[in-house]
């Protein structure tokens, strides 16, 4: 991992439990992205501050994770 990718990765990694979802379909799940009040409470309960810069970042991982997360298999 590059470092600059590194306070990104770990602030995604603090809320990545923090998702919202809905159902799709027979028994599916449509992932819609992080809840970001509850990771705004994650962020400040671990302590963290997230810059502007991280936290664009860290919707690009979002982002990459939806895509992957709602992929049809």
């Amino acid at each position: 991992m590059w470092a600059e990718n590194e306070a990104a990765w770990t602030a995604f990694l603090l809320v990545s439990g923090q998702w919202r979802a809905t159902p799709r379909g027979l028994g599916g799940t449509y992932w819609i992205g992080l809840d970001y009040a509850a990771a705004k409470t994650g962020f400040d309960l671990a302590g963290l501050t997230v810059s502007p810069e991280t936290w664009m970042d860290l919707r690009l991982i979002e982002h990459g994770a939806r895509e992957e997360l709602n992929r049809e298999r």
